[in-house]
């Protein structure tokens, strides 16, 4: 059901069943097909033998990867607003899903996102921080997916 909002888009991508479990997914703009199956402990969980197939990450890894890809360029926009830079390495993230087994299902329980920042001379640590602080608040995964996966984020601040 979609509430009064505005639509702004429609996301259509394709999917393709392939050998061993993996899926050829087809984006648009970037195309693919891009290769979703299963690795190690979810391939144990789901019975399916590791000697059988081809390890691709899964479903679960791509939506973590997003939120982190999301949050990170959501975070960007903010602080290139402040003057702060975010290319070549002055802004860093990295994302971690915890996956739960939940009845028989696996699903994302948490994701948490550590954000490395070389602050950069004439940048007010403090507006640093702030932008930090909201940017969950306005990025489109995140308020997505936040009302059954726990988003947690931290900062850590360097000199340029």
């Amino acid at each position: 059901m979609i509430d009064n909002n505005t639509v702004v888009e429609v996301s259509r991508v394709t999917v393709e069943a392939a050998a061993g479990r993996t899926k050829l997914v087809t984006v648009p703009v970037d195309g693919g097909p891009v290769p979703m199956g299963m690795h190690g402990p979810v391939a144990e969980h789901y019975g399916v033998p590791l000697d059988t197939i081809e390890p691709h990450a899964t479903t679960l890894d791509y939506v973590v990867g997003a939120t982190t890809a999301c949050l990170t360029g959501t975070l960007s926009g903010m602080l290139a607003k402040l003057g702060q830079p975010t290319t070549d390495g002055a802004l860093t993230a990295e994302g971690e899903g915890t996956i739960v087994k939940d009845g028989g299902v696996l699903r994302i329980a948490a994701i948490h996102v550590r954000y490395r920042v070389r602050l950069a001379e004439d940048v007010n640590p403090a507006e640093v921080a702030r932008a930090h602080d909201r940017h969950t608040r306005h990025c489109p995964i995140a308020r997505t997916i936040s009302g059954c996966v726990e988003i947690t984020t931290d900062l850590e601040l360097a000199e340029a």
